[in-house]
């Protein structure tokens, strides 16, 4: 019970699975996936599907999750630089099905590494605790 109440999902209690929504289907996934008291948790792109506010909902809720003392590893698989969070300590780039490069994540999400791995220039920015990229394409801007 403490990990739906942690996920903010007690409310959804007695709800089918299919009438919930994207997000709220997620954070039940998540809960259950934690109540087996996991050494490793690999989350694969959760934010698909989800609009801007359900997915910062469940963003906030993973980054706690990140800062609990006794939390499992997590994996957590994007396509989308801005979710990487704080607590994600490291960060692997697939390109191609290969690793293209592996390290600390404030080494990997930076502009010249990014620049080079999409083969366009990008632009990286911090706002706060997060990173978000922009496309430096002059077609675009």
């Amino acid at each position: 019970m403490e990990r739906i109440e942690e996920l903010g999902c007690e409310g959804l209690l007695g709800r089918q699975f299919a009438t919930l929504s994207q997000g709220e289907q997620q954070r039940i996934l998540i809960a259950r996936a934690l109540m087996a008291s996991l050494d490793i948790l690999i989350l694969d792109e959760p934010c698909t599907g989800l609009d801007l506010l359900a997915r910062e909902q469940l963003l906030a809720k993973i980054h706690q999750l990140t800062q609990e003392p006794n939390s499992p590893t997590l994996i957590y698989v994007t396509h989308h630089i801005e979710e990487i969070l704080p607590g994600f300590t490291h960060t692997l780039l697939l390109k191609q099905g290969k690793v293209y490069d592996a390290g600390a994540t404030s080494e990997i999400v930076r502009t010249e590494t990014l620049s080079e791995f999409f083969e366009t220039p990008i632009e990286v920015h911090q706002q706060g605790r997060r990173k978000w990229v922009m496309l430096h394409n002059k077609e675009f801007v």
